[in-house]
């Protein structure tokens, strides 16, 4: 069905003006996801040697960022091979290399899990607000482990089909790969609202209404603190907006990607025919600009996680001098006794639970 129309489209996208953006974008896309793999998997690498390190790796939160950091470097390999590609530097495509059933599957499988294992981060995080008392009984190293290895066996299972449904044609790919025509469209349906909506929208909406509890929580300290709030926790407090802002520019940036997706399949089988249209050109056009969100989406972590969390800072500068990590393990323990309205730490900062409104 879609080979058939090679020449046509080949004739029809011919236009100066269109020409000139499709020029702009991969320009963009050449710049900003070199810019994204160049900072964004090293930084994973340094936080996974972090979250290793004597301090880091007693808490359980270290385990979800050291799984958010592999499948993140995963994803950005994938687009840095695509990078490669697109530049002529490797002539061997990744989706004609690997299928682009299984290369789909690892890109949009890294993905997927970075957002679950992120809600489910920012899940515990909310359970230590709001049950404080039982929070070291709910979230424990086991728990953490047996959820992320659940997640990810999960993940697996639904990405097996891909191998099978998928194909790459190279003039006439729009984004990563193509559905087989002869493939049943309520079958893509199914996976496209299953992805964007279970596995993408509903863990990003999670983050979002997880760091809104915790940012009204700090506002809460700040109202009841007004008049003997330390520098800590005002710290704390302009941390938690910054958290929110973050979630909120996670949510708005990848989610329109799944939406894309969705329209972009849909015209694919019922309007196959209409080359010509206006709707086409502009599908040629976003694909480069959401995979230049994506590319910034998943190299950011290290850089907010370094902003927003002391400790964690802490252990960046152990790393880079190769101090020893004693004087600074002590100094924040004493900080955290000297300080007892300290009692929530941000989703990217804490390090060990307190029991809050103790009077």
């Amino acid at each position: 069905m879609m080979i058939n129309n090679n020449t046509t489209l080949d004739m029809c996208i011919n236009n100066v003006t269109y020409d000139r953006l499709l020029h702009i974008s991969s320009s963009l896309w050449h710049v900003f996801g070199f810019i994204g793999v160049l900072f964004g998997i090293p930084g994973h690498i340094l936080q996974i040697i972090i979250s290793f390190n004597k301090t880091s790796r007693k808490q359980p939160n270290s385990l979800y960022f050291i799984a958010i950091s592999i499948v993140e470097t995963v994803f950005l390999l994938g687009i840095f091979w695509l990078w490669c590609v697109n530049i002529s530097f490797i002539k061997i495509d990744p989706r004609e290399f690997l299928s682009c059933g299984i290369f789909y599957s690892i890109i949009i499988g890294s993905t997927t899990l970075s957002h679950l294992y992120l809600a489910s981060l920012f899940i515990d995080q909310s359970m230590m607000i709001l049950y404080p008392t039982h929070y070291r009984l709910i979230v424990t190293r086991s728990h953490v482990i047996l959820r992320i290895v659940l997640i990810t066996f999960i993940i697996i299972l639904l990405s097996i089909p891909h191998h099978f449904y998928f194909h790459y044609e190279p003039r006439i790919t729009f984004f990563l790969c193509d559905f087989n025509s002869s493939l049943y469209y309520g079958k893509v349906r199914i996976w496209l609202f299953v992805h964007a909506i279970l596995l993408v929208g509903i863990p990003s909406l999670i983050v979002c209404i997880s760091s809104a509890i915790l940012l009204h929580n700090r506002c809460k300290h700040k109202r009841t603190y007004k008049n003997n709030l330390s520098i800590n926790a005002r710290r704390m407090h302009r941390r938690s907006i910054l958290i929110f802002v973050y979630s909120i520019g996670l949510f708005l940036f990848i989610l329109p990607g799944c939406i894309l997706e969705i329209y972009m399949v849909y015209d694919r089988f019922f309007y196959h025919n209409m080359y010509c249209s206006i709707r086409w050109k502009i599908y040629r056009l976003l694909p480069n600009y959401f995979l230049i969100l994506s590319s910034i989406t998943y190299s950011n972590k290290f850089y907010i996680h370094l902003i927003v969390s002391t400790t964690f800072r802490n252990g960046f500068i152990q790393l880079i001098t190769c101090k020893s990590n004693r004087n600074s393990t002590k100094s924040i323990a004493m900080n955290e006794r000297n300080n007892n309205e300290q009692y929530l730490l941000s989703p990217l900062n804490q390090t060990k639970t307190i029991n809050i409104y103790q009077k």
